[in-house]
């Protein structure tokens, strides 16, 4: 099987007063939402905006409450933020989980050119996104046996992980590696790691993806890792996403410039990368980390 993350979808109640964050202070470009044809979901540029290509990359969503009834959902993708996994073969996915008795909706081809998207929680009610792309309009499938692999977008970036919250990590690994089918990878931490009690305790953490780093992040979450670590934002809690950039420090400068508290973590939890958080103006906790 070959898998990669497509997005993540954060909620934003001023979608614009976000583009201008992702875009002037973290440095991305905007860019442009591809309907399949005929599509009518009412989002217009102040509920809904996309930096990447192919509708990859990071959804920004105002939330809309009826969302779901309007379009036969038993999901509301756009309160509370979700994150998206493509696969191969969606229908397969879906089988796998309706045998296992959870509560899939399919989507179909409704909201992103090419796309068929389906939603189902996992065991600790993060909102996942299963989608498929059934037509070259939706941009390139997944390589056999891939496992998120880097993907550019312009000015350099890439999207480098998901990390949700479960209180069961041996739980939800269960369920992303039997149910969804991705493949785990192997956590590479510094040496003399200050939190190898985590990076080392499977308990603690597990990664599906590859084996630096990249994909998806299960955290079972600490309540004191932010005061342990001397930061200002606790990452086990929550959820978060993580973009890489070329140049780090002035992605820095421009956070610090704008006034925005953030946390550098400096290299403590992956080899070969400094960490930095901060939220973005909805309150979605981000990560910014780069290569050192």
């Amino acid at each position: 099987m070959g898998w990669f993350i497509h997005h993540v979808n954060i909620e934003a109640h001023d979608v614009q007063e976000s583009v201008v964050f992702y875009r002037d202070v973290l440095g991305l470009s905007q860019g442009k939402w591809n309907y399949p044809d005929g599509a009518e979901l009412g989002l217009g540029a102040d509920k809904l905006a996309v930096f990447g290509d192919y509708n990859r990359g990071i959804h920004i969503v105002h939330p809309d409450a009826d969302f779901q009834q309007r379009h036969g959902l038993a999901h509301n993708p756009t309160v509370g933020g979700h994150f998206a996994i493509n696969v191969l073969d969606a229908e397969v996915v879906k089988q796998r989980l309706e045998a296992s008795g959870y509560l899939v909706s399919d989507a179909g081809t409704y909201a992103m050119a090419g796309v068929r998207q389906l939603y189902v929680w996992d065991p600790f009610y993060n909102l996942v996104e299963i989608n498929e792309i059934v037509d070259p309009v939706g941009g390139p499938r997944p390589a056999d046996g891939e496992a998120h692999a880097k993907r550019i977008e312009r000015e350099g970036w890439h999207l480098h992980h998901i990390n949700i919250e479960a209180h069961g990590v041996a739980t939800a690994s269960d369920f992303y590696a039997s149910l969804i089918g991705l493949t785990a990878g192997e956590w590479q931490a510094p040496l003399d790691c200050p939190i190898s009690d985590i990076t080392d305790n499977k308990e603690a953490l597990a990664l599906f993806g590859n084996d630096d780093n990249r994909g998806l992040h299960v955290v079972r979450p600490q309540p004191d890792f932010a005061k342990r670590n001397n930061l200002d934002h606790n990452p086990t809690i929550g959820g978060h996403f993580a973009i890489q950039v070329v140049d780090l420090g002035a992605v820095a400068k421009r956070v610090e410039d704008a006034g925005l508290l953030f946390s550098d973590a400096g290299c403590y939890a992956m080899a070969g990368l400094r960490q930095l958080y901060v939220y973005d103006p909805s309150m979605n906790l981000v990560e910014i980390n780069g290569s050192i």
